[in-house]
């Protein structure tokens, strides 16, 4: 039996004869108080009608609002709520959705919560395990929070979504959902991963799936923009950054046949920014010439290793030179790896990018990392990926997604043979024979996952580029939550009537609300080609075309993140 199955239907047991006439009969919404999980409890459930305002969030229709606690140890404390909509005709085609978190989280989604009970949607979020925002002041001496937060907040939450759906509408919830961006496109995969039985259609945005490389990048950027001290000055000031930015323009634009003020494909653009250095215009001073360098190299050890792949060419302006400082990234790991306050641990003196990284990778991967390629108990269920990431990312690397969609297609290949002889080819893997084997087996792996690039936008949005996709990032008016203009919708349409998204239309916005700009979003590695005559702001002027193989290269980077992904393929994180 499908063990979230059994949970729910021991839930549905725990009272219910006395709460109506028969094992069948739904609950009404104060009742459902009684219902109860492995590790949760049910603290509130009352029927909620407009207008009102719940955690800043405008509540359009009337809808039973549950809040719960779960405790799958004795330190945690996960607070979550579920709004269910209130009648059973409410209920759009039985869907459920959980919403993730970025950063610490801190706090339920409740912006996400009233969009989806708004469409009919049972919706549901949490604080991931504790109160507060980008702090890491709860992560000191507090193992257990970190796992919830890292790892089970979702399990217990999406478990109890499910069982309070089955209670209050005497019916199993029959879709299941999850959408997430950064933080929450990490959480994204590891369901698919980890708890692969929970839902049928997943969205991942700019995922930090490879979350131990990712923080040390995050810290390595803390070093190169802002190196003197806690939000101290910039290395770079703002208006050099932008002027890198228009210098890049100005050479890449057109490069893929428009001037649109937007790189289709940054590794495609060739720059040298020597050229803006001393020996070059002396827009930048050496020091400033050596931090664009660092930033675009990517996280590189003492002895000149590259470890985690760095900004690309057109984002300099979206760089976030507060970034580390602002999600307490240094804290975090001398709380957690080396139960240190702050000081005395200084991560900008006690960090390097060898040792050191490697013990924080390994204390941070078994709570952390979701970087296996192996979806099979998830896709043999028919389960549903749509993954995204915008090209402008400097917060979370774009490469990444890049590299776990080359390890798909290689663990296509290498799933049928023994581990020993899989981990042979592993270490010879070259540019070439991925190139070869995602040719080969890309078709498998878009039966179930789709990656999305997009153009000009930064991390989970921003920008300059169309980016209005939601699923994380920002979400459109209600006219275009639809399966070709939004990214749920679309996952929503591949899982229910198995129509898998050829494009996806991201739209950007003037400040009145109008259109300013569409242009469609290709199934990697294919982009949108322009057709020489029609208007550059309408994606009817655009087609996806993929390009031929002699112009598909797969960079050094990506192999740092196809063996990253490969090796750890047997991960798997317990939930307790």
């Amino acid at each position: 039996m499908n063990p979230d199955i059994k949970v729910h239907r021991m839930a549905f047991a725990l009272g219910i004869a006395a709460l109506a006439g028969t094992a069948q009969a739904a609950w009404d919404c104060a009742s459902l108080t009684a219902v109860t999980t492995a590790d949760s409890t049910i603290t509130s459930a009352t029927l909620t009608s407009p207008p009102a305002v719940i955690g800043g969030a405008s509540v359009t229709v009337p809808f039973c609002r549950v809040q719960g606690i779960a405790r799958p140890s004795s330190d945690s404390e996960i607070k979550f709520e579920v709004w269910l909509p209130p009648t059973t005709a409410d209920w759009t085609d039985k869907r459920m959705k959980v919403n993730g978190t970025g950063g610490y989280a801190g706090s339920v989604p409740y912006a996400r919560l009233a969009q989806d009970v708004a469409d009919g949607i049972v919706s549901a979020g949490s604080n991931m395990g504790h109160d507060g925002g980008e702090s890491a002041s709860w992560t000191l001496n507090r193992p257990e929070k970190v796992k919830d937060w890292g790892l089970r907040a979702h399990y217990s939450v999406a478990t109890a979504a499910k069982a309070l759906s089955n209670a209050f509408y005497a019916e199993p919830v029959k879709y299941s959902y999850f959408e997430g961006c950064s933080n929450g496109g990490r959480q994204a995969l590891m369901m698919a991963q980890n708890y692969p039985q929970l839902f049928d259609g997943i969205v991942a945005g700019a995922p930090s799936n490879f979350y131990p490389d990712l923080l040390m990048w995050l810290l390595w950027t803390g070093k190169q923009l802002t190196p003197s001290a806690p939000f101290g000055p910039p290395s770079v000031s703002t208006a050099k950054r932008q002027a890198v930015t228009q210098r890049v323009l100005q050479a890449c634009d057109a490069a893929d046949g428009l001037a649109d003020a937007q790189i289709t494909n940054p590794r495609a653009c060739t720059f040298d920014i020597d050229s803006m250095g001393p020996a070059g215009d002396g827009t930048l001073s050496a020091p400033e010439l050596a931090v664009f360098k660092a930033m675009y190299a990517g996280t590189t050890s003492e002895a000149g290793v590259q470890r985690y792949t760095g900004a690309r060419l057109g984002s300099e302006a979206d760089w976030s030179p507060l970034f580390a400082d602002n999600g307490g990234y240094g804290p975090f790991i001398g709380h957690y790896v080396y139960s240190l306050e702050s000081p005395p641990f200084d991560w900008r003196r006690d960090i390097n990018f060898s040792g050191v990284y490697d013990v924080v990778k390994q204390a941070l991967t078994p709570i952390t990392a979701a970087p296996s390629p192996d979806l099979r108990a998830f896709t043999s269920r028919g389960g549903k990926i749509i993954q995204y990431h915008g090209w402008n990312d400097s917060v979370v690397t774009p490469d990444g997604s890049i590299g776990y969609h080359y390890a798909l297609t290689q663990f296509e290949w290498l799933q049928s043979l023994p581990p020993g002889v899989a981990d042979k080819l592993i270490d010879k893997l070259s540019p070439q024979t991925v190139e070869a084997t995602a040719r080969a087996f890309g078709h498998k792996v878009r039966d179930y996952h789709r990656l999305f690039m997009l153009p000009a936008v930064g991390h989970c949005g921003g920008s300059t580029g169309p980016s209005a996709i939601g699923g994380g990032a920002p979400e459109p008016p209600k006219a275009f939550r639809k399966a070709d203009t939004h990214v749920v919708s679309a996952v929503i349409k591949w899982v229910e009537q198995g129509v898998a998204p050829e494009q996806i239309i991201a739209t950007a916005f003037d400040a009145t609300g109008g259109v300013r700009r569409q242009r469609p979003l290709c199934p990697y590695p294919a982009q949108a080609v322009h057709d020489g005559q029609g208007d550059i702001n309408s994606a009817a002027s655009f087609s996806c075309e993929t390009p031929k193989p002699r112009d598909v290269e797969v960079e050094a980077g990506d192999m740092l993140h196809i063996r990253n992904a490969l090796t750890q393929r047997a991960l798997l994180l317990p939930n307790r």
